[in-house]
């Protein structure tokens, strides 16, 4: 559906040029919704913008439905854009105009007779849930009614793909998850093609399949969400999901606990791990399994689960007690079971990590 090849972007400015980005290879897949996912100035923004031409690559290729727009006259342009639907984060709704007046407002000038208009907009309203508030104007409205406008206007020329440019950042917590339900229904129903520009993890995690990761102007990290989030490759990639993971908490934790007393210096026989599995397989079922089969006591210290594309991704924290060869054993026979460990061990005031036997 969407191939962006070798795409890069270069601004003059007064002090020379910036490069926005650089050799950006992509590629989207019909009806899928692909996250694009990186921290303020990244250019993700330039890049989404770069798929439907508002911002026009220095080089590369655009290619969107087997149509190179790259290549096309002003005119074409113009005609292949109606087919791109775009939302954006502060909602670019005309203040002068009722609810019904900006989703109409794409079909000016189409040649649709005023009932047909007065249909069309009326299902878009029905589909984003507002029928009740057409005769509205966007200042008595919430945000997250303006980005449900937003999201009818973007719909009215029936566009084969969707771009969402930071779509959820402005709305609180809730309304980002009624917002992101709406998109996925969208997707479901039509089988339009999504691409969401994001600096928000919990947004890949709720509706995303694929994502790649840009990091200054540079695609540093793509894949299967759950493969990306599962086994991060990237610096970058690694502090997003700690952040969504919130490894951050179970440091402190540990550290918090060794300052009251409650976790003593690791000694022979001894060790505590961060043991991280994914699917219905659960860890907590091996730890089990270990303890018998190698006498070794587990005591859980701290756990974390995530549903991501209602696969079960999580992390424990298992303190270990028993001979180290026990301890050595139980290990490798949670490695030997997909299930990742890595040895935590306390040095003065920090919690280190130390590469385990994987």
């Amino acid at each position: 559906m969407i191939w962006l090849k070798n795409i890069n972007k270069v601004y003059k400015n007064k002090t020379g040029k910036v490069q926005a980005l650089k050799n950006i290879n992509l590629h989207v897949k019909a009806g899928e919704i692909f996250g694009i996912i990186g921290y303020s100035g990244a250019g993700k923004s330039t890049l989404i913008r770069c798929i439907n031409l508002l911002e026009k690559p220095t080089s590369g290729e655009v290619i969107v439905n087997g149509k190179n727009l790259t290549h096309l006259s002003s005119r074409d342009l113009r005609k292949s854009r109606e087919k791109i639907g775009m939302i954006f984060q502060n909602f670019n709704l005309m203040k002068n105009r009722t609810v019904f007046e900006n989703v109409a407002y794409p079909l000016k000038g189409k040649g649709f007779s005023k009932k047909d208009i007065q249909k069309k907009v009326n299902n878009l309203l029905k589909l984003v849930e507002l029928s009740d508030k057409i005769k509205m104007y966007p200042s008595q409205l919430s945000g997250g009614q303006k980005q449900r406008v937003g999201v009818a206007r973007s719909l009215a020329n029936d566009p084969e793909v969707l771009l969402c440019d930071e779509a959820t950042s402005a709305l609180d917590p809730q309304t980002t998850q009624s917002i992101l339900k709406l998109l996925k229904s969208i997707n479901d129903r039509l089988k339009l093609t999504i691409v969401v520009i994001t600096h928000q993890m919990e947004v890949v995690k709720e509706i995303c399949q694929r994502v790649a990761v840009i990091d200054s102007g540079e695609i540093v990290e793509q894949g299967n969400i759950i493969d990306v989030f599962t086994n991060p490759k990237a610096p970058i990639t690694k502090k997003f999901i700690s952040s969504l993971f919130h490894y951050d908490k179970i440091y402190d934790f540990l550290r918090k606990e060794n300052s009251l007393g409650k976790l003593k210096q690791i000694t022979e026989g001894e060790s505590i791990v961060k043991i991280s599995f994914t699917g219905q397989r659960t860890a907590q079922a091996f730890i089990s399994k270990v303890s018998r089969k190698f006498k070794v006591d587990a005591s859980i210290l701290f756990g974390n689960i995530e549903i991501i594309q209602n696969v079960p991704i999580g992390n424990l924290v298992v303190e270990l007690n028993g001979t180290t060869e026990g301890i050595d054993s139980s290990i490798r026979y949670l490695e030997e079971n997909n299930i990742k460990v890595e040895y935590l061990d306390e040095k003065k005031d920090n919690v280190k990590l130390k590469v385990g036997n994987n």
